[in-house]
C-alpha cells in the first residue's frame, strides 16, 4: 500500500515544483484553489489505481498475498478516491464564489464548459453508484452491472483532465505520468467490465451435483481439455452455462486436492445465486478463471500449525488436508453449532487414520461453547511458535485473531481467508 500512495503523490510533488509555494498559497481563495488542484491530482491517481487493481491481475494477488486482501485495499482506495473527487470541485468553486454567487453557480451548470461538464458527469455517476451500493440491497449480478458504470465515470474523468486548462496541460511530465496510469486503468477497466468473456478461462463441465445437508451441496466439474493448476486453499471465479442460473462469475474456494483431475466446490446456500446452483446438471458447461489466493500452509515459519474453520470456512481446509505433507503437525478445529451442520466428516476421519500428524476436532458450540484461544491452548499447548490459519465468518476470524494476539502470538503467524463480495 505504501508504494501505491507514493506513486499517487508523485504528481503532487511535480505540481509543487512548478511554482514557489508562496505563489500557491498567498491568500485564502488561492489556497483553496491549490487544495482543490491537489485533491484532483490525488483523486485521478487513486481512481486509476483502483481500476488497475480491479483488473484482477495475478501480480496483485502475489503482491497483496491474496486477492481477498487486495480487494480490501481496493475498497479503502476507492473511498479515498471518491472523497477527493467530491471535494475537488467544491474547493475550486470558492474562487468563483469570491466574485459572486452567480459565478459560483455557473461553475456547475452543464455544457457551458465541456471539460468541466465531463468532470461533473463523472462525479454524478460515482455518487449514484455509492448511493445504490450502500442504501439499496442489490443482487450480486445487478451490483456487478452497476459497477460497469464506474469505468464510464473514469472515462469522463480522463476527458476532464485531458482537455481542462490546468497545470497538467502545461507540464509534460505531469501530463504523461497521469495519462500512463489513466490509460492503463481505462484499458483494464474496459477489459474487466465489458470484455471479460475474452479473458483466459479453462473450460469444464459439470459431472456431479449432490446435496451434503439441507444447506450445503458439492459441485464437481471435470476439465474438457486442460486442467487448472492450483495450490490447496486457493479459489477461482466460475461462471456456469445454464438457463436457470445467471452467467456472472462467482468466487468459490476449491475443496478438492490439486492432485485430482476434477474441481470440487462445497457451496452453502446463502440465497440468490447459491440457491440456484441446485439447478446445475451433468453436462452443463463451466468456465474457471484463476487460481487466486495465498491461503496455503506450505512455506511458513513453522510446520506445527493450527487450522480453525467456522462453518463453510471448512472448504479450503478440506483441500489442504487432502494435500497435506505428512511432516506437518496439524490440529484442525471444525466449528459448528451442532454436528448435523458439518460436512465431509468421513474424509477428515480417513485422513486422520492415515496421517499420525493430523488431528481433527469437531467443535460443537451447543455442547462446548464458542471456541476461543484459551480452549485451543488447553488442547494444543503453547501457540506462540505455531502457524495459525482461520477461515469463517468475518467476526469469527477477527475475534480469534484478537485473542491470539493478546496471548502473545505474533500477528505475522496468523493467516486468514476473508473473501466476500
Amino acid at each position: 500500500m505504501i508504494i501505491i500512495y507514493i506513486l499517487a503523490l508523485v504528481p503532487v510533488i511535480a505540481w509543487g515544483t512548478m511554482e514557489p509555494l508562496n505563489y500557491r498559497f498567498p491568500d485564502f481563495v488561492t489556497s483553496m484553489t491549490s487544495v482543490g488542484q491537489i485533491l484532483g491530482l490525488l483523486g485521478i491517481m487513486l481512481f486509476s489505481t483502483n481500476l488497475i487493481l480491479a483488473g484482477r491481475l495475478k501480480i496483485f494477488d502475489k503482491y497483496f498475498k491474496g486477492l481477498d486482501k487486495m480487494y480490501q485495499n481496493h475498497q479503502k482506495i476507492g473511498v479515498l478516491a471518491f472523497s477527493m473527487m467530491l471535494f475537488h470541485p467544491l474547493f475550486l468553486v470558492i474562487k468563483y464564489l469570491a466574485i459572486s454567487t452567480r459565478e459560483g453557480a455557473l461553475f456547475f451548470v452543464p455544457f457551458i464548459n465541456m471539460p468541466v461538464t465531463w468532470g461533473i458527469l463523472s462525479i454524478i455517476i460515482v455518487i449514484s453508484l455509492i448511493v445504490f451500493t450502500f442504501y439499496l440491497k442489490m443482487k450480486y449480478h445487478v451490483w456487478k452491472i452497476s459497477h460497469k458504470f464506474m469505468t464510464i465515470a473514469f472515462f469522463f474523468s480522463v476527458l476532464h483532465i485531458l482537455f481542462i486548462n490546468s497545470d497538467i496541460s502545461r507540464n509534460n511530465f505531469l501530463k504523461i505520468y497521469i495519462l500512463i496510469f489513466a490509460l492503463v486503468g481505462l484499458v483494464l477497466g474496459i477489459r474487466r467490465a465489458f470484455l471479460y468473456r475474452f479473458i483466459k478461462k479453462i473450460k469444464y463441465q459439470v459431472v456431479d451435483n449432490k446435496l451434503l445437508n439441507k444447506d450445503i451441496r458439492e459441485i464437481t466439474i471435470s476439465p474438457i481439455s486442460n486442467k487448472l493448476n492450483y495450490k490447496s486453499g486457493q479459489f477461482v471465479f466460475v461462471n456456469f452455462i445454464n438457463k436457470n442460473i445467471t452467467s456472472d462469475q462467482h468466487p468459490f474456494t476449491i475443496s478438492s486436492s490439486p492432485s485430482e483431475q476434477n474441481l470440487k466446490f462445497t457451496i452453502k446456500n446463502f440465497g440468490d445465486f447459491t440457491d440456484s446452483v441446485s439447478n446445475l446438471k451433468a453436462g452443463d458447461i463451466a468456465f474457471a478463471e484463476g487460481p487466486y489466493g495465498d491461503f496455503n500452509y506450505r512455506n511458513r515459519k513453522s510446520k506445527n500449525q493450527i487450522w480453525i474453520a467456522g462453518g463453510i470456512g471448512i472448504t479450503p481446509f478440506l483441500s489442504m488436508s487432502l494435500d497435506k505433507d505428512k511432516d506437518y503437525q496439524v490440529d484442525l478445529f471444525y466449528c459448528v453449532s451442532e454436528k448435523f451442520e458439518a460436512v465431509h466428516l468421513d474424509q477428515f476421519e480417513k485422513i486422520m487414520k492415515e496421517d499420525n500428524n493430523f488431528k481433527f476436532y469437531l467443535w460443537e458450540s451447543s455442547k462446548s461453547g464458542y471456541i476461543d484461544a484459551g480452549k485451543i491452548t488447553s488442547v494444543c499447548g503453547d501457540l506462540k511458535e505455531k502457524e495459525i490459519f482461520i477461515c469463517g465468518p468475518r467476526n469469527f476470524m477477527k475475534n480469534l485473531e484478537n485473542q491470539f494476539v493478546k496471548i502473545g502470538v505474533d500477528i505475522s503467524r496468523i493467516h486468514y481467508e476473508n473473501f466476500s463480495l
